[in-house]
């Protein structure tokens, strides 16, 4: 099999899989849609978020605020896969080794990068708002809980996507010179 036939094969698996990646997660904001009008039951966003103890039920007001926060790393999945079928389908209609491939590629880097502390912030901000939500107006007693945690694959997340932002930026100056070099020729 030809080289140039492979990338363009195993591109469009990149590009398959990205595909597949988005339209999950499309459904996935389609759903959460549908539970924010209260149009569908069963899916319990109070213990997704770790506050059952505080909060019994979340109203229109209190989904929209939860889901608002909890649905921001999943955004950032939506355009991680849609950056990923760019960069497939570029891998397979010019080829690897472009500068729009290179700045995809460190664009992909960045949104790795962003998961953890978007996640972490997103986790304690949005238990911290649902909460003050229901609980601060309480004359009894104010129950507000902000808690955030780091798990080592949130470590991992950072190191992965800072190498890759670090590729990226290689492949960027590698094309670069390779552009000079033609020029010399």
């Amino acid at each position: 099999m030809k080289q140039n036939e492979k990338i363009r094969r195993l591109a469009g698996f990149g590009m398959a899989a990205s595909s597949v990646g988005i339209a999950v997660l499309c459904m996935l904001f389609g759903a959460m849609a549908l539970y924010l009008f209260g149009l569908i039951e069963g899916f319990d966003l109070v213990a997704e978020l770790g506050l059952s103890d505080i909060v019994a039920t979340l109203d229109f007001k209190g989904r929209a605020v939860a889901l608002f926060f909890w649905l921001m790393t999943d955004a950032l999945g939506l355009w991680f896969c849609c950056i990923a079928f760019a960069l497939f389908r570029g891998f397979r209609d010019s080829g690897v080794f472009t500068l729009d491939a290179s700045l995809r590629l460190r664009r992909i880097g960045w949104i790795i990068f962003a998961l953890s502390p978007v996640s972490i912030l997103s986790s304690a901000l949005g238990s911290g708002a649902v909460s003050c939500l229901y609980n601060c107006g309480d004359a009894i007693k104010d129950n507000v809980r902000i808690s955030v945690s780091i798990d080592d694959t949130d470590i991992y997340a950072v190191v992965i996507g800072l190498l890759i932002v670090a590729v990226g930026h290689i492949f960027v100056e590698a094309v670069r010179l390779s552009e000079e070099n033609e020029a010399f020729v």
